[in-house]
């Protein structure tokens, strides 16, 4: 956008008022990344570096056998045991800012420094730039995404050097099952009976996904079915009750929205099962400004070295046409 200008008449009333300022920069382009700093909470894994991230699984069973006196067992080998294999993924936004931008900056009565504002922007920008390639499918050199590791069709597609297509034990779980999300039959919202029924299928024993992240559209049709006479729950503070949906809750696990969530999916994760890898000193850090030769100016980066990898997709699931 064009940079935006006003006018003024420098007289006596306006050089000793001068302009009132607050010190603060409102972020007016950037979404919040629920999901993101999810992860970061949750499933994050910080490793020294390495060319390859390697994830040991397991995959096939042993063979027993009852016997009795001097019957003979069973000494087959098996193989059951793999590895997949991730590569690391680099992402880096600049911090550039020229000499006459400093100079400029440097009066007292500048309420936000021009290089503190700058470095907001770029570390707002790569959350910005991880947040949506964790909702997309893997492209370039992007890390793996959601589309990727807790795709809608599992059944194609190589995923850490495994090809899903052969081998079952390697796909997620995927529910297409077309579902208007606040319509009731019966006593129960077929939302909520959907999102059981991918419960369920993810889970085993204590082993449960423990985030859901969804649409804002889903999840606003989730706040009024909660909200409403059959799932409404009462809260108490200070001798006052209220009805709150505002966080929403299912068999223990958080459901919110991210805005980069694909249309009418919902993503129940597993943390112990899928994992944000950092590289040790990646960690979304700052470089030292460098000054190029024929410039007066400066630039710096801030930089992550990162993956999103998944050791038991089955573990893990998506819902898909939710309306």
């Amino acid at each position: 956008m064009a940079p935006t200008s006003t006018t003024e008449t420098w007289d006596n009333a306006w050089t000793s008022t001068m302009r009132v300022k607050r010190k603060r920069l409102t972020d007016t382009i950037f979404d919040e990344y629920p999901f993101l700093a999810w992860l970061r909470a949750n499933a994050l894994e910080t490793e020294g570096g390495g060319k390859e991230i390697q994830e040991d699984v397991m995959y096939g069973k042993n063979t027993g056998g009852w016997f009795n006196g001097y019957d003979e067992v069973n000494t087959d080998a098996v193989d059951g045991i793999t590895a997949a294999f991730f590569p690391w993924r680099y992402l880096a936004v600049p911090i550039t800012i020229s000499m006459t931008e400093e100079m400029e900056n440097r009066t007292t009565d500048k309420a936000i420094k021009m290089l503190e504002a700058k470095t907001k922007q770029s570390m707002m920008t790569i959350r910005d730039t991880m947040s949506a390639a964790i909702f997309s499918a893997q492209s370039g050199q992007a890390i793996l995404g959601l589309q990727d590791l807790v795709a809608d069709t599992p059944t194609s597609g190589t995923v850490g050097g495994i090809n899903r297509a052969n081998e079952t034990w390697w796909r997620n779980i995927s529910d297409a099952t077309s579902t208007n999300v606040d319509n009731a039959t019966g006593s129960i919202y077929d939302g909520v009976s959907r999102m059981g029924t991918l419960w369920n299928n993810c889970s085993e024993g204590n082993t449960t996904p423990k985030g859901i992240v969804t649409t804002l559209t889903v999840f606003g049709d989730l706040e009024a079915v909660f909200e409403s006479s059959g799932y409404a729950r009462l809260t108490s503070g200070s001798g006052t009750a209220k009805v709150d949906a505002s966080t929403v809750n299912f068999r223990g696990a958080n459901v919110f929205y991210d805005r980069d969530c694909p249309s009418q999916h919902m993503y129940m994760i597993n943390p112990n099962t899928m994992k944000l890898k950092i590289q040790k000193g990646l960690n979304f850090a700052k470089t030292p400004f460098k000054e190029p030769h024929n410039q007066f100016a400066k630039v710096a980066f801030i930089v992550v070295g990162a993956q999103l990898t998944i050791n038991n997709p089955r573990r893990n699931g998506v819902a898909t046409t939710l309306t």
